[in-house]
């Protein structure tokens, strides 16, 4: 079995040809669709065109919180201006008429780890991808969990610490754009797109010149700030990046945490473009070992590993969950 697996982004819509061994081929990415349903439609049909012969099937990852089995988008994402109440695979039936499913692409990830990745081996497990969110979700014998309104591992929504709406949610206080944008504002850098300052200017609008205060070292205003340049300047030893750095590991230890203390998983595996840098997992790892220090745990210990899938993460989870869904048969691990 073939399918033609996509990942919809909010900058790229990534694609390629997979097998039900998981064998990816033909890789490319489109400009994400994203000015009307029109486009949406047609740019998604005219990748279809180019492999409707070769293809069983559609597999989708997709973001925001949805219905999996209609596919309706029910809240956020990308696409939430285009497509929400909507079913994308109704939406996209009458273009693209072979067999679609449809997965969050944070479950996705999850699902490719599961499949044939570092949760593989795992009868519970957790991913947790570290994005302009936290994406990921809950693993149980291979399947995702869900719950009732489609919402478990929604590690997004966790509370690590004691500040006001949005600055002490996992989304901000954990994710890779959360520390970005943290660091910008820090060192007077500059970053061309900003995604959660300003919201918290509407929520708190002294958030940005506080944080500012706070900084010790030098300023760099003509620094494009990103992952890479604060790294950067963290193996420099720059101050307040370092007290950032730190402040990430802990804000992260305590959503770890949080999950172990409310799923107790065997394994946690951490993904996204961060993850690449030796050292997140590394601190990660250390910091973990001392869970006491967190809270009151019956848990000893928690084993946090990298996410064995990278960047096409979301490709192999859809293809799985189509395998599930549809010809379960058909898996290997």
């Amino acid at each position: 079995m073939k399918c033609l697996v996509m990942d919809y982004g909010g900058s790229a819509v990534k694609y390629g040809l997979m097998d039900d061994a998981s064998n990816l081929t033909d890789q490319g990415q489109v400009k994400a669709p994203l000015a009307s349903l029109e486009q949406f439609v047609e740019v998604t049909g005219s990748i279809y065109d180019q492999f409707k012969d070769q293809i069983d099937g559609m597999a989708l990852s997709f973001p925001g919180a949805f219905d999996s089995e209609t596919g309706t988008l029910i809240f956020g994402g990308a696409y939430m201006g285009l497509l929400m109440g909507k079913s994308i695979l109704g939406v996209l039936k009458e273009r693209c008429p072979v067999p679609m499913e449809i997965e969050n692409d944070g479950k996705a990830a999850a699902l490719a780890e599961a499949w044939k990745g570092n949760l593989k081996d795992c009868k519970t497990g957790a991913a947790i991808v570290l994005g302009t969110g936290i994406g990921g979700g809950l693993i149980q014998d291979g399947r995702i969990i869900r719950g009732k309104n489609f919402s478990a591992g929604e590690f997004s929504a966790i509370i690590v610490g004691g500040h006001s709406f949005l600055e002490g949610t996992a989304t901000f206080a954990c994710s890779t754009t959360g520390i970005v944008e943290r660091a910008t504002i820090l060192k007077g850098a500059k970053r061309e797109d900003m995604f959660y300052m300003p919201m918290l200017a509407q929520v708190d609008p002294g958030y940005a010149d506080r944080l500012r205060a706070t900084a010790v070292g030098p300023q760099y205003p003509d620094l494009e700030m990103n992952g890479f340049a604060l790294f950067k300047l963290l193996e420099e030893g720059d101050p307040d990046i370092v007290r950032l750095y730190n402040e990430f590991i802990e804000n992260n230890v305590r959503m770890i945490i949080n999950v172990v203390n409310i799923y107790d998983p065997e394994r946690i595996v951490i993904g996204g473009g961060i993850s690449k840098e030796p050292r997140l997992i590394h601190d990660l790892q250390e910091a973990c070992k001392d869970l006491f220090k967190y809270t009151l745990t019956v848990v000893r210990s928690v084993d946090v590993q990298p996410c064995y899938y990278r960047s096409s993460a979301n490709l192999y989870g859809a293809m799985y969950n189509f395998l599930l869904r549809r010809a379960p048969e058909l898996i290997t691990h």
